[in-house]
């Protein structure tokens, strides 16, 4: 069992940039209908969440045993519940952004990052772009659902558990650890 009390610094950033860089995109995914300034953004900042996810995966891999161990008792269900929300947090945003990029080429368009031209997943298909395009959106009202979960999670155990909850994954305050 983990003595850590906090996540580690490298942990705590990526995870408020994430939070940060999806709600961006939640918000311009709402204002899109289809404004190419506006969609362009959406899809810059896709790529940024799924290369930002990928990498606070590995990251999260690198100091896995410097992650505090959870307050929910090993085998219980919290402990599940917190496992598989975790997990299906993760696969969001994996997949979201995946499947926009799908959607994308599907729709006859290509993707660059910082200025480089991303590969075509799927050559154009006009049925492939709808699919795409509902499973993007569907995947991305799950993840809200996911994330309202996430925070009223993180919220009451702030109050149940005071300084084993929010506190933990706030990048400031007391005994933060090195080397994260």
């Amino acid at each position: 069992m983990s003595t850590h009390h906090r996540y580690p610094w490298t942990v705590s950033a990526m995870h408020w940039l994430l939070a940060a860089l999806v709600g961006a995109n939640f918000a311009l995914g709402w204002l899109l209908d289809d404004m190419e300034a506006l969609m362009a953004a959406h899809r810059a900042l896709g790529i940024a969440i799924l290369g930002l996810a990928l990498l606070r995966i590995v990251n999260t891999m690198r100091v896995r045993r410097r992650l505090p161990a959870s307050v929910n008792p090993a085998g219980s269900l919290p402990h599940l519940g917190e496992k598989l929300a975790h997990g299906l947090l993760y696969l969001c945003l994996i997949a979201i952004p995946l499947l926009g990029w799908l959607k994308t080429n599907a729709a006859g368009h290509g993707l660059s990052a910082l200025g480089w031209a991303l590969p075509t997943l799927v050559e154009r298909n006009r049925q492939l772009s709808h699919l795409f395009g509902d499973l993007h959106a569907a995947t991305a009202t799950l993840f809200a659902a996911l994330i309202g979960l996430h925070i009223a999670a993180a919220l009451w155990h702030q109050l149940a558990h005071p300084g084993q909850g929010l506190a933990r994954m706030l990048p400031i305050g007391p005994k933060r650890q090195r080397g994260g």
